[in-house]
């Protein structure tokens, strides 16, 4: 990894973690359970694969993993986890801290579907007792009542070490009930280190095969990087491992928000306005964030642009709705506007088309580095690049050229921030085309195919919509970005290679260069 890069990436960690840490009152105990997880964080550990963690879950009896509460990507995993625990047909039990276990009967009520989410939360005082994002939990609750699993309540009221206590106790006597049932256990990171509920569990309960699975431990991710990896899957032993899937500074810049939210209402409930309206609140500072990560970016890959030119942006959310939509009729056809009517509605960030004016659905570090990619790509390109024109004009191919120059180096600039991000490569959009479960984006996925093979992109585009051309371009764009990426962190990588146009000689010459030194065709996504 670039210097330069690995340092704008400390930078960001510290300051995120800093700020985040800001938010939580330490006692004494919360302190010593840190000082734990970091002296257990820096222990020797190997690489090692999907296949063995897979076969060493379906070989024991108990899985605790490790859960930090705002980080939506943790239960992404605890979702894959738990399916392949299913794929086998073991009976299978989910042990949660997020519930506290004099409500067990309420939970009970809620996965037999007596109760909605709503009635849910208010029995259980959620709002009171949790407060962290019901959206990402509600993920495992879905998969648990499609597969009848028992939910089993954890938590109760005390200091760190009793709620450890009472959470064990009755994993230890659900064991004892089920003993042909696999217990996964979810629960805050601090908890699952080896000298805290594993070792209590490992007392009461000694001939249980335990298995303990860290996610996204900060010690682990910089001693990985340092190898020339960004993620993967380490052992610490046969019975510990840790997923990095996720740099550290993305849970931290979770947690800020979070709490953000939470601090400027303490009397607001996030959850029913996320269940109700589908949105989250927008963050004061994100404008400044914006700025800050433009700025970084700029000063590390060493781009000349005028800061005059980098700080003349304005940056909108939904609540503002009414002037963006205002803005494009301006500046736009009437048959464009209903183009990006179809991008609010489905949660898209995007640059409006007449100056540096950018409308952002939901605040995330991804989305905000990915618009400041659009941004700086647009400061490059001001003289070749007219976009209202582009849009307004009746060729399809050089709106598509537009959407895909955009999207690859949004997703490029993202990547710089955060290493982990993944798009569908082109062996999963072949897969993809022939399943029935995308049969109404087929036109879109052969589309993306072609634009990565064919030399004429107008036959590849033909019969296409707007909104179809746009999607396309989003395969491709991120296609391309990801190899941008791949070739700069080799050194393969210029400055001139900003400057683009909209012909089509040009589009087949950048992708060649990006996709020539690669196995395009047999690349796929990957997760760990």
């Amino acid at each position: 990894m670039k210097s330069q890069i690995l340092k704008l990436r400390k930078k960001i960690y510290q300051n995120l973690k800093a700020k985040a840490s800001s938010y939580e009152t330490r006692s004494k105990e919360l302190i010593s359970y840190y000082a734990d997880q970091e002296k257990f964080s820096k222990r020797s550990f190997t690489e090692c694969s999907i296949r063995s963690v897979k076969d060493r879950v379906l070989e024991s009896d108990l899985f605790f993993i490790g859960d930090f509460h705002t980080f939506d990507q943790n239960i992404r995993n605890v979702l894959r986890i738990m399916k392949v625990i299913l794929s086998e047909e073991n009976e299978c039990i989910l042990a949660l801290e997020m519930i506290d276990s004099e409500y067990q009967l309420q939970l009970d009520a809620y996965m037999e579907g007596h109760l909605t989410d709503l009635e849910f939360l208010e029995s259980i005082n959620y709002h009171n007792s949790w407060r962290f994002p019901w959206t990402h939990y509600k993920l495992i609750f879905e998969l648990a009542k499609e597969h009848n699993i028992k939910v089993i309540a954890l938590n109760t009221k005390g200091s760190l070490s009793k709620r450890d206590k009472h959470s064990s106790e009755i994993i230890a006597n659900y064991s004892i009930e089920n003993p042909k049932s696999k217990i996964l256990v979810l629960y805050g990171e601090l908890h699952i280190t080896k000298n805290k509920m594993p070792a209590i569990l490992k007392k009461s309960c000694p001939n249980l095969k335990q298995v303990i699975i860290h996610q996204n431990l900060d010690e682990v991710y910089w001693k990985l990087v340092k190898t020339g990896k960004e993620q993967g899957l380490v052992s610490f032993s046969d019975d510990e491992y840790c997923i990095i899937s996720a740099p550290p500074w993305v849970k931290y810049e979770s947690m800020i928000y979070w709490y953000e939210n939470l601090c400027d209402d303490p009397e607001f409930d996030i959850h029913e306005y996320i269940i109700e309206k589908g949105k989250k609140i927008f963050s004061e500072d994100t404008s400044e964030n914006f700025y800050a990560i433009c700025e970084d970016i700029v000063s590390h890959l060493n781009l000349e642009i005028d800061e005059d030119y980098l700080e003349d942006f304005n940056l909108y959310d939904h609540t503002n709705l009414a002037f963006i939509e205002k803005k494009l009729e301006l500046n736009l056809k009437p048959s464009l506007i209903s183009f990006y009517q179809y991008l609010i509605e489905t949660n898209r960030s995007f640059r409006l088309p007449s100056n540096a004016t950018f409308y952002c659905s939901s605040y995330s570090m991804n989305r905000i580095s990915y618009l400041a990619g659009i941004h700086i790509f647009h400061l490059f390109n001001t003289q070749s690049l007219t976009p209202v024109d582009v849009l307004n004009s009746k060729s399809k191919q050089n709106k598509f050229f537009l959407f895909v120059f955009e999207n690859m180096f949004g997703y490029f600039f993202s990547k710089i921030i955060n290493p982990h991000r993944k798009c569908e490569m082109y062996k999963d959009i072949y897969s993809m085309k022939d399943k029935i479960e995308f049969k109404n984006q087929a036109h879109i996925l052969e589309a993306a195919l072609k634009s990565l093979d064919d030399k004429s992109i107008s036959q590849s585009l033909r019969g296409l919509s707007l909104k179809d051309v746009y999607e396309t371009s989003l395969f491709v764009g991120h296609i391309l970005g990801e190899y941008m990426y791949i070739n700069y962190t080799k050194n393969n990588f210029l400055t001139k290679d900003f400057k683009l146009n909209l012909s089509s000689q040009h589009f087949c010459r950048l992708r060649q260069k990006l996709l020539s030194a690669h196995n395009y065709k047999k690349d796929s996504k990957r997760y760990f």
